[in-house]
């Protein structure tokens, strides 16, 4: 990471950090608050470029890293940039807990959930929900198809498996990998349905997919996201609405879309600009039976078709 010092000099050679950019700039418009006030904690920091940025701003940063080697850059940066309310900690991210650190405005947690198995990022999922008092910045690779399925408390998921470990390295070895895991050989990503779902039921009332400021040459399979600890609104004029439990997001593409996006003939163009709306009407079933049009899913032909 290319931290600037206060003699102009970098940590190492100076270059653009989009997703320093990214998470910055999101953090200061969901949460509407001077980030001088708010309480940061930042996940796995490796050398702790986004505790001491947010630091730089006035907050109070705590970063947690696994490896020693890592932590010593964090403290050097810090201590060479004065910066008293921005302090790191060597522990498993895994040991999180309110008991343990407190609680926080923002959790960044960029580039780690998809280096830990399944019941590891699940646990992490609630652990930052428990310290979170408003947002939580989820950066993480997701999964683009189901190739594999985990059960978590009942419920199925689905995602890939990526190796992290060759299974004869020693410890040693691994703690000198760092972007690795600590420790696990494998580790689990999720899809975006599943990520979805596992945050809702931790009980994040809102997940946004931040797509600006944008990230140049980003991979489709990253993902920016902000998971936001709400209280549930109720919904005071329609019963059914406020009373609809939650519903999980389906897995795979959505095969749903308006039927103006579908490129039709010429034929089919000029027969709908001249004939007559009744001769429309009439044939239209014919055409959704054929599947030329998609199913008529307007409120009128729901109830008629609920009468019969």
């Amino acid at each position: 990471m290319a931290i600037k010092l206060p003699d102009g000099t970098y940590t190492r050679e100076a270059a653009v950090d989009h997703r320093l950019k990214r998470i910055l700039q999101v953090c200061s418009d969901v949460l509407r608050k001077p980030l001088a006030e708010c309480r940061v904690l930042d996940l796995a920091c490796l050398e702790g470029h986004y505790a001491i940025e947010f630091a730089r701003h006035g907050a109070e940063a705590l970063g947690i890293e696994g490896r020693q080697a890592s932590v010593a850059k964090c403290d050097f940066a810090a201590q060479a940039l004065g910066l008293q309310r921005c302090t790191f900690v060597q522990d498993d991210v895994r040991n999180l807990s309110a008991t343990k650190y407190g609680r926080f405005d923002i959790v960044i947690c960029s580039g780690l959930l998809y280096h830990l198995p399944a019941h590891d990022a699940w646990g992490l999922i609630n652990a930052m929900h428990a310290v979170c008092t408003g947002v939580v910045v989820l950066d993480t690779f997701i999964a683009l198809s189901s190739q594999r399925t985990v059960a978590l408390e009942g419920s199925t998921y689905h995602g890939h498996v990526y190796g992290e470990h060759d299974e004869t390295e020693t410890e040693a070895q691994r703690r000198n990998k760092l972007w690795a895991s600590l420790d696990n050989t494998a580790s689990f990503w999720f899809t975006e349905a599943s990520l979805m779902n596992l945050l809702a039921r931790a009980g994040f009332t809102s997940t946004l997919d931040v797509l600006a400021p944008t990230m140049p040459g980003n991979l489709r399979d990253r993902k920016t996201y902000v998971a936001i600890k709400g209280t549930r609104v109720r919904v005071l004029t329609s019963d059914p609405t406020d009373e609809q439990a939650p519903v999980d997001m389906p897995e795979g593409a959505n095969p749903r879309f308006d039927a103006s996006q579908v490129r039709r003939s010429n034929l089919f163009v000029t027969a709908k600009r001249v004939l007559p709306p009744g001769l429309k009407e009439a044939i239209k079933p014919v055409l959704r039976l054929l599947k030329v049009l998609p199913p008529d899913t307007t409120p009128e032909f729901q109830r008629k078709r609920d009468k019969h």
